[in-house]
């Protein structure tokens, strides 16, 4: 099978992204970075004839010492390869895509070539005997069927990068023509026995499948990303960065907070989409008065940094500007030695894909587009989650542009920064393989809520309207569920979860924001957030099977043991067996396969979901529901 993922050692062409532009269109065919990256694949494969043509006709010739006439055609190539890459580029930057930062450069990718031709040659040739006027020319046959066959797979994928939505049965296709071709070809020069050269069809094949995949790699996958940490892209808030008709300002919670997010390349081309946790906020006593959300902590309860404003413990995505001394450090992916955070763990299914991680510090579960309370001006708290999610959005789509696989995920807040987003991925990458889970982030939110505070989000502004049901789930009351039924209803291809603990516990746990929305009037209430630890577990059951029973075929979730809030950066997901259930490695595989192990998963028996683990978020001392049985704390609900 011919693979795509094969990066060149070219390295030293490669440079830490760091410009964010801007595009318009939100049909992936007619993206400005596709069409880009289309004519320079186009323009790749033009180079990819010249350069083993020019060896062709030499190695026909006999092979002679003078290789300037060789070289001079190999030179105009390039020649004609840097003007098609810079008319690419330019066009592309007039539509505010940075495609120079998306794809290996022209002289990377001519060295490539013919690199690749220089050696396709000297394995032709090898046990030929050029002043043969018969071998020479079966010599360069050989050569110029290696050509032909990388120059229509090159131009192949060129054809379907152009338009994604249009799906891979084009390409496939032209390839199997080009590869009969090729085959015939190489048969008609081998036959007759004068022919002695140590290639066979297979070996020739194979030189150029790995030619033609590294050219086209190195276009769908930007080596301007780094292979070996997590490259930290701070897009500038001002002037904007346009992308699909808008002006996008990212920006963290507070005037003059710069915005920052992380990104890593892998070496199977496959995307993570993750989207950070942080808790949410939505008025001046959740956003300031008392303090400040921080990451999985209740808003009001936890910061300890200087000043009660949103700047200490806040801006979690501004943190590795501050210094790796900063506390806030530990937001930075690169630190992360743990779950499914840890890329040198041989048993994480993600430790090959290339990752996006969505930073938080909008307070807005990755979707809010407001600027609201505290005063105005310098005071204002920015909900610009969806600004941010777009932008690192744009980065994505322009530096893996055609993934063939789609993982999107976020824990708590980022939870529904996945769930939300997913859709509007879909239509960047409409030919990818996607599965979107949700990390702690069930949706179990009071009617109240949703009609009272929901909104200072600005939330409905940017739902999906093409998806029946999506915008109704939101403004009639019904939330998550509904939500959940309509988008896996419309994409049916597309596996949807959540994971969760029985009791997720906490401040800034599921119950801990559950108990603040029951108690919205009643700020010295939120700090007991054990009090809705048995309410909770009820909705989240009852809306976790009501969403499995309507979408039978592509939802799952599952619900494991004790009160532990988030799974993704914890090592259990390896070990985890509690209660019967599997590790959440192998559910999460077979949710990625679509095999029989992704099935709906709950603790059993019942009792047993209430045993607390090591480290379970527990009230000090214990209160009800939590207790004791044996040596075992419980979650005892009525």
């Amino acid at each position: 099978m011919r693979s795509r993922f094969v990066l060149t050692t070219i390295a030293a062409f490669a440079v830490v992204a760091a410009s964010l532009t801007v595009a318009t269109t939100a049909h992936a065919g007619a993206y400005p970075g596709n069409k880009c990256v289309t004519a320079k694949l186009k323009a790749a494969s033009s180079d990819c004839k010249t350069v083993l043509a020019a060896y062709a006709k030499w190695v026909g010739a006999g092979a002679p010492v003078d290789t300037t006439t060789r070289d001079d055609a190999i030179t105009k190539g390039a020649t004609k390869l840097q003007a098609s890459y810079d008319k690419a580029n330019t066009s592309a930057t007039k539509q505010s895509v940075n495609c120079a930062d998306m794809t290996l450069d022209d002289v990377g990718t001519h060295a490539l070539i013919t690199a690749a031709a220089s050696s396709i040659e000297a394995s032709v040739t090898s046990g030929l005997t050029l002043s043969n006027a018969a071998e020479a020319k079966c010599g360069a046959a050989l050569v110029k069927a290696a050509g032909d066959l990388c120059a229509a797979l090159v131009k192949d994928e060129a054809g379907y990068v152009s338009k994604l939505s249009a799906g891979t049965a084009k390409r496939d296709a032209a390839n199997d023509k080009a590869d009969t071709k090729f085959g015939t070809s190489v048969t008609n020069a081998l036959t007759g026995g004068s022919c002695p050269t140590s290639v066979t069809q297979t070996t020739l094949g194979d030189a150029v499948d790995e030619l033609a995949d590294d050219v086209i790699t190195n276009h769908i996958v930007s080596p301007n990303v780094s292979d070996t940490q997590f490259d930290t892209i701070s897009p500038a808030e001002y002037p904007g960065i346009a992308y699909q008709g808008n002006t996008l300002h990212p920006t963290c919670s507070r005037t003059g907070s710069p915005y920052h997010f992380f990104v890593k390349r892998g070496t199977v081309n496959k995307l993570v989409m993750y989207y950070q946790g942080g808790g949410a906020c939505w008025n001046g006593t959740t956003c300031n008065t008392v303090g400040t959300f921080d990451q999985e902590v209740l808003p009001v309860l936890s910061c300890t940094g200087p000043g009660n404003n949103f700047e200490p413990c806040t801006t979690l995505a501004n943190c590795p500007a501050q210094g790796s001394t900063n506390s806030c450090s530990t937001d930075n992916p690169n630190n992360t030695t743990t779950g499914f955070g840890d890329l040198t763990n041989p048993d994480n299914p993600f430790k090959d894909w290339n990752i996006v991680f969505v930073s938080y510090c909008t307070g807005d579960i990755h979707f809010g587009d407001s600027t609201e309370y505290l005063g105005g001006g310098a005071n204002s708290v920015h909900h610009a989650g969806w600004a941010n999610s777009r932008v690192a959005e744009k980065f994505a789509r322009e530096h893996f542009v055609a993934p063939d696989e789609i993982f999107v995920t976020g824990s708590s807040a980022g939870a529904y920064g996945a769930l939300f987003n997913a859709p509007l991925h879909h239509d960047v990458w409409p030919d990818s393989k996607f599965t979107v889970l949700g990390d702690a982030g069930n949706g179990v939110i009071t009617p109240s809520f949703l009609t009272n505070n929901f909104p200072v989000w600005n939330f409905v502004a940017h739902l999906p309207t093409n998806i029946p049901g999506v915008v109704d789930s939101i403004t009639s009351g019904a939330g998550m569920p509904a939500y959940l039924k309509a988008v896996s209803d419309f994409y049916p291809n597309t596996a949807w979860g959540n994971y969760t603990s029985s009791y997720d516990g906490g401040t800034g746990g599921q119950t801990g924001f559950y108990n603040v929305m029951l108690n919205l009037g009643n700020v010295l209430e939120w700090a007991n957030w054990w009090h809705s630890t048995c309410a909770w577990n009820t909705v989240m059951r009852a809306q976790a099977l009501d969403v499995a029973a309507h979408s039978t075929s592509n939802y799952r979730y599952y619900i494991g043991t004790g009160s532990r809030h988030t799974m993704y950066g914890s090592n259990k997901v390896y070990t985890d067996t509690t209660g019967g259930v599997p590790t959440i490695k192998d559910w999460v595989n077979s949710m990625l396969a679509r095999d029989g192990g992704w099935t709906n998963v709950e603790c059993a028996p019942a009792s047993s979901c209430g045993v607390l683990l090591s480290g379970d978020p527990r009230p000090s001392p214990l209160a009800a529901p939590f207790g004791t049985s044996g040596p075992d704390t419980v979650i005892t609900c009525p």
